[in-house]
């Protein structure tokens, strides 16, 4: 006899639900890997749906509003391809008032940026390269002019955040900025003292190193070092556990005198040479009108830097990215942080969505008052899935156990199957993206955790991650 069983309850540590119905508590696994940790269960919030299904597997407080973290990259990161594109690129321009002539360039050089992420060392030096052999040019006199002007102006602090300002992760974006606004140390321990490798190193930075090398178990070894920026000054001083062997440290050199300072040496070794009086000449200043345009840097598109972005959570490319978004409608206009966040929330409203809880600070994640609900972004989730840039945006997360934030995360079922964006901040850890299950169904999966021991539920996530794995 054909037995048809429409109701099917289920108790489960005090929880009750049907089968088939949305499930209202957390998964056992999970409940104690919380409890194991004492993490509230109060300060969770998880939302597990199929992205082909119209109804939520499980919500478990998932319209709190909670501070996400770096997971806030997914909101930034979906509103630019949908917004801009994949194929959008910044430009880095490179004016003079007239052609070179006989191989001089008499009226200084300037150099305008549009807030491109990616510009590094090496691309100034074939910039250098280029209008060396295009123009025949030997010779630049007048100096070095910067236009920063396509972001508003903003006084920031590189401190305000968690008081360690020389963080590379602590760097404003601006307009104009090369290798993220960062300068990297090679720190390696030898015979009674610390040698320092700095990249890049430009002619005119002056480097006082005073590190003693200690027996000291390696630990917190960047809490040992003390780093001061003066002008042009790096001091480096402190102690250092020779059993960390080498390490590398990226440290904040925020200003874009930083690009002037490097193509003035990248000229230089493109074979070039300066004007006896403009040495060290680096200024502030806009692109004059009826400037002629010598050449210009075209980035990697767009879909390249979310790569890069998400997979390292490089907050001062989000905070770009973020910036860019100002310019959605009207390139030439000045960038802040106010008109990015209307533009998010225009097209937002666009989707029909109202996520009234939605704070916005810098679109990175890495701020004490951003907010979203765990609900509001798996919705967004399952959007960008059937939408055409769900390609790109799922390519750019950490895959589970290969690469990222997520490849040191070893659960045999799980490797190679989720596409995940993590966030850490004190107090928060949070969790989001797309999870192949043993069966090949997509989920979009939400955890984020805020309060009390939050940063000790990475063993609920995988808990939560394998529930959903092994779903019927």
């Amino acid at each position: 006899m054909r037995i048809i069983l429409t109701i099917f309850l289920v108790t489960l540590c005090g929880v009750s639900f049907a089968k088939t119905d949305q499930i209202t508590g957390l998964p056992l696994s999970v409940m104690q890997a919380l409890q194991s940790e004492n993490v509230p269960l109060e300060n969770v919030s998880v939302y597990v749906q199929q992205v082909d299904s119209s109804q939520p597997l499980l919500t478990y407080q998932a319209d709190q509003s909670r501070n996400p973290a770096s997971v806030m990259k997914l909101v930034t990161s979906y509103a630019a391809l949908d917004l801009l594109g994949p194929a959008y690129r910044w430009k880095t321009q490179f004016y003079a008032l007239k052609n070179p002539e006989q191989g001089k360039l008499q009226s200084g050089i300037w150099i305008k940026g549009s807030g491109d992420p990616m510009l590094n060392t090496a691309h100034l030096a074939e910039v250098a390269s280029e209008l060396k052999q295009r123009f025949f040019l030997d010779e630049i006199c007048c100096g070095i002019f910067l236009d920063n002007s396509a972001y508003a102006h903003l006084n920031f602090d590189a401190g305000a955040f968690d008081a360690k300002p020389s963080r590379a992760y602590n760097a404003p974006a601006e307009a104009l900025m090369v290798n993220q606004q960062a300068i990297r140390l090679q720190l390696i321990p030898s015979i009674g003292k610390v040698n320092i490798v700095v990249y890049p190193n430009w002619k005119t930075l002056i480097k006082h190193v005073d590190i003693k090398p200690v027996a000291n178990e390696c630990g917190d070894w960047k809490n040992g070092l003390k780093i001061k920026r003066d002008g042009r000054v790096l001091n480096i001083s402190g102690e250092y556990p020779v059993s960390c062997g080498d390490k590398y440290l990226d440290v904040n050199w925020q200003g874009a005198e930083y690009v002037g300072d490097l193509f003035y040496s990248a000229w230089e070794q493109a074979g070039g040479r300066w004007t006896q009086e403009d040495k060290t000449q680096v200024s502030i200043s806009n692109v004059p009108m009826n400037s002629v345009l010598l050449t210009e840097h075209v980035s990697p598109n767009l879909g390249d830097m979310l790569r890069e972005m998400n997979k390292t959570s490089n907050n001062v490319m989000a905070r770009a990215l973020y910036l860019t978004l100002s310019q959605v409608n009207d390139p030439s206009q000045e960038a802040s942080i106010g008109k990015s966040e209307q533009q998010i929330k225009a097209w937002l409203q666009g989707k029909g969505y109202n996520f009234a809880e939605l704070v916005l600070e810098n679109g990175a994640g890495l701020s004490r008052i951003e907010r979203i609900s765990a609900s509001h972004l798996a919705a967004l989730l399952r959007d960008a899935y059937h939408s055409p840039v769900m390609a790109e945006l799922i390519a750019s997360l950490p895959i589970y156990g290969i690469d990222g934030s997520l490849s040191k995360r070893k659960d045999g079922a799980l490797y190679g199957r989720a596409h995940l964006k993590t966030g850490s901040l004190e107090n928060v850890r949070s969790i989001a993206g797309y999870l192949l299950d043993a069966k090949g169904r997509y989920w979009s999966v939400v955890f984020i955790a805020n309060g009390l021991n939050a940063e000790a539920t990475k063993q609920a996530q995988d808990a939560l991650l394998n529930w959903v794995y092994l779903q019927e």
